[in-house]
């Protein structure tokens, strides 16, 4: 059963941070088209990947993505680290959509076709993250909104229980958009989620997923 995201964990499940590699790639011009296709995992060491509806006209386009825990575990608390450059202003009021759904996986764990499969909740994306950039060499700042370039967008990550009940796989998706509905960016990932401690996960009997493991 799939709960909807309360508002201080919505985007806690994906904490983002979009980071500079160099000053020296400020003066790179930012109109630039990812090289990353959706059906490759995002360079850094993550399951996550780009959403097939992402394209080159989106306005944060990603580089790599790597995460402080991994794997992850049910009641972790980590950060991600996603690093690009913005493309373009995302002005004011921008949204992330956070989702949790069964995936792929909806037979097998007895779902329907045409029943709801997860839940989702919409939360205002400046207010759950910190957005940094080097601008051209110069200080640091902390902002939002960004300007066009390279930045750091960070925020906490924590796997709730009450989101992910027990072992099993998950599909969760970040689609984050503008207020007038333009791309920033999106990323998906289906992955097994399990409890640190063995003895917790052997709580739930075995079912379909019950002995998955990180990252599928």
């Amino acid at each position: 059963m799939m709960r909807t995201f309360p508002c201080s964990y919505a985007p806690a499940l994906l904490g983002m941070t979009l980071l500079a590699k160099g000053f020296n790639l400020y003066d790179q011009s930012v109109a630039r088209q990812s090289v990353i296709d959706h059906h490759e995992e995002i360079p850094g060491g993550t399951p996550l990947r780009l959403c097939p509806q992402s394209h080159p006209t989106d306005l944060f386009q990603i580089d790599s993505i790597d995460i402080t825990a991994n794997p992850v575990y049910i009641e972790d608390d980590f950060l991600f680290h996603i690093y690009g450059a913005f493309t373009g202003p995302i002005g004011y009021n921008a949204t992330i959509n956070a989702t949790v759904d069964c995936g792929s996986h909806c037979d097998i764990y007895g779902v329907l076709p045409g029943e709801p499969t997860g839940e989702s909740d919409i939360e205002d994306f400046c207010e759950f993250t910190k957005i940094q950039q080097p601008l051209g060499g110069r200080k640091p700042q902390d902002r939002c909104l960004p300007e066009p370039g390279f930045a750091l967008i960070t925020a906490p990550g924590y796997a709730w229980r009450m989101i992910f009940e027990g072992p099993g796989w998950y599909n969760i998706t970040f689609d984050v958009k503008t207020a007038d509905k333009r791309r920033i960016f999106c990323v998906t990932t289906e992955v097994c989620l399990r409890w640190e401690n063995p003895d917790r996960n052997g709580e739930y009997g075995p079912y379909p997923g019950s002995n998955c493991s990180w990252p599928y």
